[in-house]
């Protein structure tokens, strides 16, 4: 018997206004029986099942909720196609795969959501009208899918507030905004308060995992703002601080694909600060060196779970199916002019060197 077999009996029985004693009395059973098939606590004998459909005027598959089962396995397949084209580069191939998707699958809120992220990703200025009357749908709507319907209008009012602030719409960017949960009565604060054992444990990792997420694309907004008042120096120092978190967390560079990914970016970014300002060369060095390191040991992470503090149980997936991306960024940005001064000394020479080789 499948998981939604219980949520469609007590939808079938409140459609058609019958109670459990009704329903149990037809087919010979106790109305205890009933509600544990609804609570989905125990499941009906299977020679039940043509009885139970004939009674509410329904095929056994409906009953089953065959389609959706189905609907749960094409989707999980596109979501592990398009998963893997993200995290290799290519948002135009995972927008591709959620638009066919949604083609097969228009009123999966799970789809709806994931190609509203893709129009995002890809270019929505571009799809600027297909993002926005997705997301307005998602927002309006109150249905849960993989999630709780809260997370999908989350989403939506995140992303549609990003799209018009780029767009210069500031008021309407703040209006979305404003529509928004405070950080500290978001569900996953509010359960980590109230959890306990193994619970508050995923809680805090969770959490953890998410908080890191949010410093480095922080650190990123200030290396991209060019109104920023407090100079390069201000975001050199943002770098290296979110840098210092996150390996202060994931110790010992125990991390994701991703996770790394951003360190190399972090340390990267400080080296280019330093060069820009002709600095101290050894703290170039160091933090390139430091760049290389983690692109190398991103090419060969695989799935598994974390056993450091604040992180414990939370999985890390195997490197995408292109694990050579983030060392491609790497010898892309040491071609950079603000690196010539640095470029025929021996250190620089090696890292350049090792670099081409793993590629």
């Amino acid at each position: 018997m499948n998981i939604y077999f219980a949520e469609k009996l007590k939808s079938l029985r409140a459609e058609k206004k019958v109670s459990q004693e009704r329903l149990a009395q037809y087919l010979n059973v106790s109305f205890q029986a009933v509600s544990k098939w609804e609570t989905g606590n125990t499941y009906p004998d299977i020679t039940l099942l043509p009885d139970i459909a004939r009674f509410f005027g329904v095929t056994i598959d409906d009953l089953l909720c065959v389609a959706k089962i189905d609907e749960k396995r094409l989707f999980n397949e596109y979501s592990e196609k398009a998963e893997d084209l993200f995290r290799c580069g290519d948002k135009t191939g995972a927008l591709a795969l959620w638009q066919e998707a949604y083609r097969s699958m228009p009123n999966n809120i799970d789809v709806k959501e994931m190609l509203m992220s893709a129009y995002f990703d890809a270019d929505r200025e571009k799809h600027f009208e297909e993002f926005y009357d997705l997301a307005i749908d998602i927002y309006n709507g109150n249905v849960e899918g993989k999630a709780c319907a809260m997370y999908y209008k989350s989403q939506a009012i995140a992303q549609l507030a990003r799209a018009f602030a780029e767009r210069g719409e500031t008021e309407e960017a703040n209006k979305w905004a404003r529509r928004s949960a405070p950080i500290f009565n978001s569900m996953e604060i509010i359960e980590a308060k109230i959890d306990k054992g193994e619970d508050l444990i995923g809680d805090v990792a969770f959490c953890t995992y998410w908080f890191l997420e949010e410093l480095f694309y922080l650190a990123c907004r200030v290396g991209n703002d060019e109104s920023n008042a407090l100079g390069d120096g201000y975001a050199q120092n943002c770098y290296k601080t979110v840098a210092q978190a996150f390996e202060s967390i994931y110790k010992n560079d125990d991390a994701g694909f991703e996770q790394l990914q951003h360190l190399y970016i972090l340390h990267q970014g400080v080296a280019e600060y330093e060069a820009k300002k002709q600095g101290a060369e050894e703290e170039i060095k160091r933090h390139l060196e430091r760049a290389f390191e983690c692109c190398k040991k991103s090419m060969t992470v695989k799935k598994h779970e974390l056993k450091q503090p604040m992180l414990y149980g939370w999985t890390v997936p195997n490197a995408p199916s292109d694990h050579k991306i983030n060392m491609r960024y790497l010898a892309d940005r040491l071609k950079q002019n603000v690196y010539d001064p640095y470029r025929k000394t021996a250190w620089f020479s090696e890292i350049e060197a090792n670099t081409v080789a793993l590629l």
